[in-house]
C-alpha cells in the first residue's frame, strides 16, 4: 500500500451506485441493440464503456471525462481488456463532443453538458442517431428534505441541487426521448456506494495511524460520512432510464 494517500473510489467498479447484478444487466440490455458507435458522456474511467464494447464486439466507442487520473485508469483497463484498439478515451470537456451515435451513456454526468437535466437531455439528443439508445442516470429526492438535513449535505445544499424523478422523464419526453426502462437504485446500493468511494482510503489510515497526512484524511472522512447519513441518507435515490431517440426529435 502506498505510503501516501491514495485517490478515493478505488474499491468502486462504476461511480455510481449500481451493484454488480444491475451493472451486468444493463449492459446485456444495452448490448442486445448491438450498437456500433458508443459514446460515454462524463466517463469516468469508462467502466461501463468496456464492458458493453466487451458485449457489442462490432463496435467501436468514445468516453471523455474532464478528470485525467481517472481517464488514464480506463486506458490502462482497456490495454489490460484487449479494448483500446476500439476505444478512444478523452480528457476534456464534453461540450466539445459532435457527431451522431447509437448508444450514448451519461451515468450521473449530465452537469458535463448542462447543470439543468431537461437542457442536457437535449444536448444528448443532439448526439444521438434517430432511434438510438440513451442510458441516463441520475440523482433526485425520494423525499423532501427538512431545512437541518439539507443544511448538512455537501456543504449545505438547496432543492435545486437535484430534481423529481417524474420531472426528468416529463424533461426526456420534451427533448424527444421515448422511456423504455427505468430502474431505481436500493438504498443498498447507495450504501455500498458511499461506503466504496472512501474505503480504500480508510484502509489506507487504519495501515497509517501516525502519518502526517492522517489527522486531515481522518477529519475529511469524518466530515465526508456525517454529510452523507445525517445529510442525504434516504432522501436521495438514484434512477437509471432506459431511453430511445425519436425520429425528428
Amino acid at each position: 500500500m502506498t505510503d501516501t494517500v491514495p485517490i478515493n473510489g478505488l474499491a468502486l467498479t462504476v461511480n455510481s451506485p449500481i451493484s454488480g447484478p444491475r451493472l451486468d444487466r444493463l449492459v446485456t440490455e444495452l448490448a442486445t441493440g448491438e450498437p456500433t458507435d458508443i459514446l460515454d458522456v462524463g466517463c469516468g474511467w469508462a467502466e461501463l464503456l468496456l464492458r458493453v464494447l466487451a458485449a457489442s464486439p462490432d463496435a467501436v466507442g468514445t468516453g471523455i471525462d474532464l478528470e485525467t487520473v481517472d481517464v488514464e485508469r480506463g486506458r490502462s483497463a482497456a490495454v489490460a481488456r484487449g479494448l483500446d484498439d476500439r476505444v478512444r478515451l478523452i480528457a476534456g470537456d464534453a461540450k466539445t463532443i459532435t457527431g451522431a451515435y447509437d448508444l450514448v451513456l451519461c451515468l450521473g454526468a449530465h452537469h458535463a453538458l448542462d447543470e439543468d437535466p431537461g437542457r442536457a437531455l437535449t444536448r444528448l439528443r443532439r448526439l444521438t442517431a434517430d432511434g438510438g439508445r440513451l442510458l441516463f442516470g441520475i440523482d433526485y429526492w425520494l423525499h423532501t428534505p427538512p431545512p437541518e438535513r439539507l443544511a448538512t449535505m455537501w456543504g449545505g445544499a438547496d432543492l435545486q441541487d437535484s430534481c423529481w424523478l417524474p420531472d426528468v422523464v416529463d424533461a426526456a419526453a420534451a427533448a424527444g426521448w421515448r422511456l423504455l426502462d427505468l430502474q431505481e437504485t436500493t438504498q443498498q446500493e447507495w450504501d455500498d456506494y458511499e461506503c466504496g468511494l472512501v474505503r480504500n482510503q480508510e484502509e489506507w489510515l487504519l495501515q497509517h495511524p501516525d502519518h502526517p497526512d492522517a489527522d486531515e484524511l481522518r477529519q475529511r472522512l469524518d466530515r465526508s460520512r456525517s454529510e452523507w447519513l445525517r445529510g442525504h441518507h434516504g432522501y436521495l435515490g438514484f434512477a437509471c432510464l432506459t431511453l430511445a431517440a425519436m425520429p425528428g426529435g
